[in-house]
């Protein structure tokens, strides 16, 4: 019988001691720990929150003692929201004032407490109350606080959390609770509580990454008082304003255009007045354009030229057409000739030089001319791939200079659109460094569209920086009739001598880009092709229009070839979990 009372009485020691133990333990066997994380919240009726959390720290090692961060920004339907914290105090567990410093980042308030003189070890309660404004959600049918408790960031375990929620102005109808990892909806906490204050807590261990949420669901008959929608729409404003920063590299290259890069022209709607001393002024951005239907080629302008003003840039057609109108001038023939010997099969383009072509030429062909050909009487295309492509960049150049000479433009276009390509990239790139946080932090679609949509506005307006004269202008209204004539094939009808206006058209056509069109149109005609293009065709329009089509291609790339280039938030009571809520945050020690 003694026996039996002997080990009653040392079961009821061990069932004591043993709830004791993790206290008892020697300092070096436990490890740093928040042994209790307890938060009071109490709703104000300005729908700010008042928070006290009473934490009870433990240390093996020597610390100054800890820090406690807290989010202040938050994500929500894509838009960036502000909690502000204000009003914060730390005690100790008697109300003794503890040192701390406050400091803030992008999203987050920082609470360092501890004197960086002094280190302890062992056990430490500290007390932190703070004030955070707007903490209220409006839902559709209820009003919420959806709260994240602990945070999900401590560097150490919290063994044990509880929190106890204070409702004076608005009833409590339902509360929830969600511990685990963030994202989890594990419901193991108990509660109690009625319509003015509840508690919850939970013994799950909260280890870094995991969080415990609480959402509690208000009766929307209550006498909260929640900010005026205009203040709501002023505060959201500020909050999101880093991404209005989107925008500037569009509004900043438009105003760039508006003031720098729109074409001058005459203030009389006559597209061939050509005297520069005519009354003019810049282009308003919504006057109709007024293209006329041209039925003969431009004087004033060489095929190359015509494209350069077309679109504002250079491209390798314009440089064939010029070559073209060699040809048509009689400067230099151009015949398909079959390839010959073992192993060598299809067609190369021979290129002959005449030396009796009449007047002179614009620069730009005088330097095709001399590179062409060289000493030389007559060259195959193929000879020309892989050499030519410094003589191609040159030609670009004398046409952009031949244009800006002759007052076409106000200057170089290649400077005027290097400047705003630049200034558009710059824009580009400052704007996604300043904004790259915030885009990532509201983890949304939207910022990225319209900073895609303003990016590309930005340099659709650098490419239209290129000015041109008010004599430029109209000319570059009638290479356009001249392009819609032949588009839409008006000289068929208008043109007698339709022969003569092939030969003399053709060049353009290369350079406009429609010279499918006019072989069309010459088929159905039965035109016979150009003299000065040889290739034993004859009558057969469509076989011309293949020898047109391939020598424009073969040229463009030919001549361009250059062989060193080639080398190889929203509800806890809809879709809640936990760390969904505002607050939270984590903490450490230091």
């Amino acid at each position: 019988m003694k026996r039996y009372i002997f080990f009653l009485i040392f079961g009821c020691y061990l069932l004591l001691t043993r709830s004791t133990y993790a206290a008892t333990l020697p300092t070096a066997e436990r490890v740093e720990e928040v042994t209790q994380f307890a938060s009071r919240i109490t709703i104000n009726q300005d729908t700010s929150i008042t928070i006290e959390e009473t934490i009870e720290y433990f240390t093996p090692e020597e610390k100054h003692g800890i820090y406690r961060y807290i989010p202040e920004r938050y994500r929500r339907e894509g838009v960036v929201y502000k909690n502000t914290i204000s009003d914060v105090k730390v005690t100790d567990v008697t109300g003794d004032p503890q040192p701390f410093t406050l400091s803030r980042d992008s999203n987050n308030l920082t609470i360092k407490i501890g004197d960086p003189d002094i280190t302890f070890s062992g056990e430490r309660t500290y007390k932190i109350s703070y004030r955070v404004a707007n903490a209220i959600l409006r839902q559709q049918g209820f009003d919420e606080l959806y709260w994240d408790i602990t945070g999900e960031g401590w560097t150490f375990p919290v063994i044990n959390s509880a929190v106890t929620i204070k409702s004076p102005f608005a009833p409590i109808q339902e509360y929830i609770c969600f511990v685990g990892p963030v994202g989890a909806v594990s419901s193991d906490c108990s509660k109690k509580g009625d319509t003015k204050e509840v508690s919850l807590d939970t013994k799950e261990v909260i280890n870094y990454g995991d969080n415990f949420t609480v959402a509690i669901k208000l009766d929307p008959v209550n006498s909260l008082i929640f900010p005026t929608k205009f203040r709501i729409f002023w505060e959201n404003f500020i909050n999101n304003s880093p991404l209005l920063l989107l925008l500037l590299p569009g509004l900043v290259m438009f105003g760039y255009w508006y003031k720098k890069g729109r074409d001058y022209r005459f203030i009389s709607p006559n597209v061939f007045d050509m005297d520069p001393n005519a009354p003019q002024g810049m282009k308003p951005i919504f006057e109709p354009v007024n293209v006329p239907m041209v039925y003969e080629p431009l004087k004033a302008l060489t095929p190359g030229e015509a494209g350069t003003l077309l679109d504002e840039r250079v491209d390798n057609q314009d440089v064939v057409a010029e070559i073209i109108d060699l040809a048509r001038k009689k400067y230099l023939g151009i015949e398909r000739v079959e390839n010959k010997g073992f192993l060598k099969f299809g067609h190369d383009y021979l290129l002959t030089k005449f030396k009796d072509g009449p007047g002179n030429l614009p620069s730009q062909q005088e330097y095709l001319m001399k590179h062409i050909f060289n000493s030389k009487s007559e060259i195959k295309l193929s000879e020309l791939k892989g050499t030519f492509y410094t003589h191609m960049a040159k030609v670009k150049e004398l046409l952009y200079e031949g244009l800006t000479e002759r007052k076409m433009f106000t200057s170089k276009p290649m400077n005027a659109l290097g400047i705003g390509v630049a200034l558009a990239i710059f824009l580009d790139v400052a704007v996604f460094m300043a904004t790259i946080s915030t885009i990532i932090f509201l983890q949304s679609g939207w910022p990225v569209l319209v900073m895609i949509g303003s990016f590309v506005v930005s340099l659709i307006f650098a490419i239209k920086m290129p000015q041109k004269t008010a004599v430029g202008t109209n000319l570059s209204l009638q290479a356009k009739g001249l392009r819609e004539t032949i588009r839409l094939g008006k000289w068929r009808e208008e043109i007698k001598e339709k022969h003569l206006f092939i030969e003399e058209v053709l060049p353009f056509a290369i350079a406009f880009g429609v010279i499918g069109k006019l072989a069309k149109d010459m088929q159905k005609l039965n035109i016979e092709p150009p003299r000065y293009m040889s290739g034993g065709f004859g009558h057969n329009t469509l076989a011309w229009t293949g020898f047109m089509n391939d020598f424009s291609k073969s040229a463009s790339s030919g001549l361009s070839y250059n062989p060193s280039s080639n080398s190889s938030g929203g509800s806890g009571f809809s879709g809640g979990s936990s760390g969904g809520g505002g607050g939270g945050g984590g903490g450490g020690s230091w």
